[in-house]
């Protein structure tokens, strides 16, 4: 299989992650970071060209099966984490806890209730294989201290966004240095312009990502080339 782009560490594939997921390599990522569609159909209608839907946003797409063709990439006693409303139910993943991405600011949403989401949901878990025994790895990957399940850092600015559900870079730095070494490969496959692949080379580390429309992976490209190289640890 011939990827879109391959440089630096840093691979992207051009397609459905359920053609592209069973055609790689198992047990080959140390943690998967990914932002699925969460089935709400959003459109944007703010900005002037607007992004147009999401695909497989449409409440179809199901997500259990499709984490667990993830989960044979991922090496076992990993961690994964998932944005959104995302259930883990009948996958061999313990430890599971729900974090808060608390983005400082009210969305819009319904504006006719007096409450706007200033949050996202984020699910964390460890892939616990039962056909592999515990190696005695607890709590030996994360890099940083043990901290709160709400973390709060400001969305990206809608002007600047190059993907409608883009997230931040400090964000993504975070989990991924919470839970993988310098060197290690992380996983999206629901890349989108490339977020999550930006943030691990950032951190050092490798990363394999998947996003099924061109146009994204175009972008993507671009802004991987433009981002710079250099290793900068999160104080």
């Amino acid at each position: 299989m011939t990827p879109y782009y391959e440089q630096d560490g840093i691979t992207i594939y051009h397609g459905d992650c359920r053609d592209v997921l069973p055609r790689l390599d198992a047990e080959s990522v140390d943690l998967v970071l990914t932002d699925p569609p969460y089935g709400v159909n959003w459109e944007s209608g703010w900005r002037q060209e607007g992004f147009g839907r999401i695909a497989n946003d449409d409440g179809t797409l199901d997500l259990v099966p499709l984490l667990s063709l993830t989960l044979r990439l991922l090496r076992p006693y990993r961690h994964i984490y998932v944005f959104g409303p995302a259930t883990f139910d009948g996958l061999p993943i313990g430890g599971q806890c729900e974090l808060i991405w608390d983005k400082g600011v009210v969305g819009m949403g319904d504006l006719t209730s007096p409450w706007g989401a200033s949050h996202e949901r984020i699910a964390f878990g460890t892939y616990q294989p039962k056909h592999v025994k515990s190696r005695g790895q607890k709590g030996a990957l994360a890099a940083r201290l043990r901290r709160g399940s709400v973390i709060t850092v400001p969305r990206v600015p809608t002007g600047t966004m190059t993907h409608p559900t883009e997230k931040p870079q400090l964000l993504l730095r975070q989990l991924i240095e919470s839970s993988s070494s310098i060197g290690e490969a992380i996983l999206d496959p629901f890349m989108g312009t490339g977020s999550t692949l930006i943030a691990a080379r950032t951190e050092g580390r490798r990363a394999i990502g998947i996003e099924l429309e061109e146009r994204y992976c175009e972008i993507a490209v671009k802004r991987l080339q433009q981002a710079v190289l250099p290793v900068e640890v999160l104080a």
